[in-house]
């Protein structure tokens, strides 16, 4: 998969200023993106020129609230530093799903959310503990990491760990806080406004934003905090 220079200079601007639009409902900082190559635009791979020269201003030349993550009780959970969320964190990623264990890190789900407050007018499509409702219940029923309030992330706060320094297959993440996270997509919980039959992802093979139908079987990482 090629990228165009001229296209991911386009996307630093846009998630530059992405990531200054204020966030509904709450008041944390965004985490840099991590993207640390300058182009022209040609397409062209520069060094990151500096105030006054052409081309200034991308992302890459600003590092704004630098990704910073602690590890919890053992490894199991990782917090976010400069958000305060709290992630769940990915095991034996061996290609064997094990819907015994929700932390296993090869099991997908379908998009399912029974409440007609939160599931934007389409609740999806519905499992035998292999639906993203499912998943929650079960971390919050086993209250994991002695917490029952976790939840699929919103896009934003999916978008936030996020680590564009890494470049395609990645997955562009930080595999030391985050192991075993598989370089594709994964759910978040916003619906698709134009088309309810849909929700948004985010892809960890690029960094990019789209959406899936929610009968597609996607990967998942659970989150608390932050609302």
């Amino acid at each position: 998969m090629k990228q165009t220079g001229k296209w991911m200079v386009g996307m630093g601007f846009l998630i530059l200023i992405i990531s200054l639009m204020p966030r509904l409902g709450g008041a944390w900082p965004v985490p840099d993106t991590g993207q640390a190559t300058c182009y022209d635009d040609a397409g062209n791979v520069i060094p990151c020129p500096s105030p006054g020269e052409r081309f200034h201003g991308q992302d890459a030349n600003y590092t704004i609230n630098p990704m910073s993550f602690t590890n919890l009780s053992g490894g199991i959970m990782v917090r976010d530093n400069v958000t305060g969320l709290i992630w769940e964190v990915k095991q034996d990623k061996d290609g064997v799903q094990h819907y015994d264990n929700p932390h296993d890190a090869d099991n997908t789900y379908t998009w399912y959310d029974s409440n007609p407050a939160s599931n934007g007018g389409d609740a999806g499509t519905p499992g035998i503990g292999t639906d993203t409702e499912d998943f929650v219940d079960d971390l919050n029923a086993a209250h994991f990491g002695g917490y029952s309030d976790w939840r699929l992330p919103t896009i934003k706060e999916l978008d936030s760990i996020v680590d564009l320094s890494i470049l395609y297959p990645g997955p562009t993440i930080n595999t030391v806080y985050f192991p075993n996270t598989a370089a594709s997509w994964y759910w978040s919980s916003p619906t698709y406004a134009p088309s309810t039959n849909g929700a948004w992802v985010v892809y960890f093979h690029n960094g990019y934003d789209s959406s899936h139908n929610k009968s597609h079987s996607g990967y998942v990482r659970a989150v608390r905090g932050g609302q």
